[in-house]
């Protein structure tokens, strides 16, 4: 395909690309191609920046470049090779970017970028993840009052003394069996308050990405750029902070949904049958004890002790004393501990983290690497 060719073919593209912008609040899947576009002509307007090639048309192509991207494309691989690249530029090519990173200060903070482009895109995603995160809180909350009642049930139980003629009228204290279990419900219900506050943070942080990174941390970028071909004795300083900004909104607007996502499909595969588990046991256990203590205050201690005596003898799925039960319970608290701690605090951290790396990775340069000086 000639040159010709191909330059049709990239206005029918750019004319499809423009006419999306009017259409993509009826059609909202047009936004992946919208953003396409962007990082087309982001590529493009790089490769005319970083080569010296003195021609009127370099300029205009570098303004033009998120307004034509696939045209700008195909020229720019027209161009000149990679030999003819140096730091120069004239005045047009500077006057070209600033025309350029004044249209990505304008899209960003007067909201467009957020409303045509990124935030349809983003839209199944941050549901997904606003899904899941009430979801786990609701589970997180539900759990936490278990733990509470269970608390509660304990510190009753533990303090009731019962007197058994068997054994000479001596009063004893079998709730005692139950405080390596209540010290566990303690422990509990505290990493469940941990584990509350971890996603209410994420809410929180996608609420942020959502509504003020595009329009903060956009505008920051395209800012600092912008300032950059004014002052180029610092250029390379506030090249490496508008990086770090990008860093920063590519992280918050794109990561932390798609990280959150991620930890939901880990849980749904991995920890959620586990999950299930240890809470229906621990809520036929909370069932139990509020049902004991009921007792209690209707017949004294004798309703207490006949539930313990009950348990003891017909609870084989679980344990055969009450000694057992208490253990099968604190295995449940931990099971339950280990899914939580990795939902909500670990896999979203780590996740995290490893995102962090790889997109600063692909966006910063190397610390070992000096950073050319403009001048």
């Amino acid at each position: 395909m000639n040159i010709g060719w191909r330059v049709g073919l990239a206005v029918l593209l750019d004319a499809a690309y423009l006419a999306s912008y009017w259409f993509v609040p009826e059609l909202p899947w047009l936004s992946y191609g919208l953003l396409l576009g962007w990082i087309v002509g982001g590529v493009a307007a790089r490769r005319w920046w970083v080569r010296f090639i003195p021609t009127r048309w370099q300029a205009v192509l570098l303004a033009l470049s998120l307004v034509l991207p696939c045209v700008s494309w195909v020229m720019s691989r027209q161009a000149a090779p990679a030999g003819l690249s140096g730091p120069r530029h004239g005045v047009g090519q500077r006057t070209a970017m600033a025309f350029l990173l004044g249209l990505v200060l304008l899209a960003s903070a007067s909201g467009l970028a957020e409303r045509r482009v990124l935030g349809p895109a983003m839209a199944p995603v941050e549901i997904t993840a606003v899904d899941t995160l009430n979801r786990s809180l609701a589970l997180a909350a539900a759990s936490y009052a278990s733990a509470r009642l269970i608390d509660r049930g304990i510190a009753l139980v533990s303090e009731a003394e019962l007197t058994l003629p068997v054994i000479g009228g001596v009063a004893v204290k079998p709730g005692q069996f139950f405080k390596p279990l209540q010290d566990m419900a303690e422990r509990y219900s505290d990493v469940m308050v941990v584990a509350m506050a971890s996603v209410g943070i994420q809410r929180v942080l996608i609420e942020l990405g959502h509504s003020a990174s595009v329009a903060v941390l956009g505008s920051t970028v395209a800012l600092f750029l912008l300032i950059s071909l004014l002052l180029p004795l610092v250029a390379w300083r506030l090249v490496r902070l508008a990086r770090g900004a990008l860093v920063l909104l590519i992280v918050a607007r794109l990561m932390v949904p798609l990280a959150v996502t991620g930890v939901a499909g880990i849980s749904d595969a991995v920890l959620e049958p586990r999950r299930v588990e240890a809470q229906q046991q621990l809520d036929i256990a909370t069932a139990e004890l509020q049902e004991a203590d009921i007792e209690g205050l209707k017949a004294g201690d004798g309703g207490l002790f006949d539930w313990m005596r009950e348990l003891r003898d017909e609870t084989t799925a679980m344990a055969l004393d009450v000694r057992g039960f208490s253990d099968d319970m604190v295995d449940r608290f931990v099971q339950l501990l280990v899914v939580y701690l990795l939902e909500t605090v670990m896999l979203p951290l780590g996740l995290l983290a490893g995102l962090w790396w790889v997109v600063r990775t692909f966006t910063m340069p190397p610390t070992n690497v000096p950073v050319e000086r403009h001048r």
